[in-house]
């Protein structure tokens, strides 16, 4: 079997899953297992279970790679899916366990300028309905809003990592929260 290392791309990688050689996807897995652990363990806030969702994301990754569209980056797909399988998987628990400071850390001030620092995660019923209007967001929106209030990342990170341009996510993080106050006037909380 040919020897692979962490000098291949992540493309030739895929390649060679879909050829049947598992050593591959086992490197790919070693590459990103601590991004795919922090992303589930920012969604739910729990380390055994963001274990068990990371495991899950791979299984999913690995059921998906055929679908993977070889003209474009892994990482960024990956990164989808893994998002995806993570709130799916979330939405499936017990709504009031779903931790509303991991789904989304908004600044006060990007929905309310009048509210005090701690005031808007003081209530359960508004972590509540925070929690839902970030899940209704559509997908475009929900995961550059994620990339940079929960991951941190910057406009170029963001924009690197969904393989888009700086305008396409500027826009997508502006009509995001838009959509998001939107959501949040309808269940009658003051944007």
């Amino acid at each position: 079997m040919e020897h692979h290392t962490d000098q291949q791309t992540d493309e030739q990688l895929v390649m060679l899953c879909l050829q049947g050689q598992t050593a591959a996807f086992e490197i790919l897995v070693s590459r990103y297992q601590r991004q795919v652990f922090s992303l589930a363990y920012r969604l739910g806030g729990d380390y055994d279970e963001a274990r068990d969702m990371a495991q899950e994301v791979f299984i999913r990754i690995y059921q998906e790679l055929p679908r993977f569209d070889k003209s474009r980056k892994f990482f960024p797909w990956m990164y989808r899916v893994a998002h995806n399988t993570c709130v799916n998987a979330l939405m499936k628990r017990p709504k009031e366990t779903v931790p509303l400071d991991n789904l989304i850390e908004l600044h006060p001030r990007e929905i309310s300028a009048t509210a005090a620092p701690d005031s808007l995660y003081e209530s359960s019923e508004i972590k509540q309905t925070l929690t839902t209007a970030l899940r209704e967001l559509p997908e475009q929106y929900r995961l550059p809003l994620f990339l940079k209030y929960i991951e941190g990342l910057s406009y170029q990170e963001i924009c690197s990592t969904l393989n888009l341009p700086q305008t396409t996510v500027e826009t997508r993080l502006f009509r995001g929260r838009k959509i998001l106050r939107k959501i949040l006037e309808e269940h009658n909380l003051k944007v």
